[in-house]
């Protein structure tokens, strides 16, 4: 197995409630084997008394890196919250991103228009989102972090050879797209459409359901078929982590049998690093 291929497993502090606090929930991802730590600035997207929301999230996210990198769990992903269209957010998220030492921001990309109707036109939504994107990507160079936008559920959104196009057009080395796995099993598209897609994928949102619902369950308790993901990732040159968003079950944990699924979250990254091996 080449030795980037899945090589760290990383799970997103999603796994625990909004407003747990981020250092217990670092010592806490450590402790149950994770290799990195995506941060889900989605989950710190509330009123004034948010770190993120605040004067010191520069401070705030620097101080997180120190803990997490003493622990050996690096932060190397980060998922911004809104969309494409949320203006001065992203470039606090990308500052956020650079602090925490993640190299990687996870932006959605815009899928309605202004009346909020799905846009189901792939040209319309690769013209309106590259336009909304281009203007940060200068930050983001500066910076060192590279945005990412990911295949969702609706309109053109849905289907990941749209977004992969979306990231051939745009044409930065600063700007990718991310396969997320349990949206494109819920929108009807097998692991094989990788292989119609412009540019594989700059990383992964891993996570399962029976295809009729986002449960963003652990890898094996739903539906898709984890061999076939395996398979088309290393056909289509995908050279990056194993990231694991299939927070629902530990979030919704009571806190004392939290860790027990943290443990087992991190086991199902094992086994894939594995088979990708095998």
């Amino acid at each position: 197995m080449d030795k980037t291929f899945l090589s760290r497993i990383v799970t997103t502090t999603t796994v625990f409630p909004r407003r747990h606090p981020a250092e217990d929930a670092i010592d806490r991802i450590a402790a149950a084997g994770f290799d990195a730590i995506d941060m889900g600035l989605d989950y710190w997207d509330y009123g004034p008394d948010s770190p993120f929301l605040g004067d010191e999230y520069v401070g705030w996210a620097s101080r997180l890196r120190e803990r997490a990198e003493a622990l050996g769990v690096p932060f190397t992903h980060s998922h911004a919250p809104g969309g494409a269209d949320c203006g001065e957010l992203i470039g606090r998220s990308l500052e956020t991103a650079a602090a925490l030492g993640a190299g990687y921001m996870v932006l959605h990309p815009v899928y309605h228009d202004e009346e909020r109707r799905d846009i189901d036109d792939p040209e319309l939504f690769i013209k309106l989102n590259a336009a909304l994107v281009e203007p940060w990507l200068d930050k983001a160079e500066k910076l060192g972090v590279t945005i990412l936008s990911e295949n969702l559920q609706y309109g053109a959104s849905a289907d990941p050879r749209v977004v992969a196009e979306l990231a051939a057009h745009v044409g930065s080395p600063r700007f990718g797209w991310c396969w997320d796995t349990g949206h494109a099993h819920c929108s009807g598209f097998a692991p094989e459409v990788l292989r119609e897609c412009a540019a594989p994928p700059l990383s992964l949102h891993l996570h399962d359901n029976d295809a009729s619902g986002d449960d963003h369950l652990i890898p094996g308790d739903g539906t898709i078929d984890w061999k076939a993901v395996i398979s088309v990732l290393r056909e289509t040159g995908y050279a990056g982590d194993c990231v694991l968003e299939a927070h629902s079950q530990c979030k919704k944990a009571p806190d004392d049998q939290r860790d027990a699924v943290l443990r087992r979250l991190c086991e199902s990254g094992k086994k894939l690093r594995a088979a990708a091996a095998g």
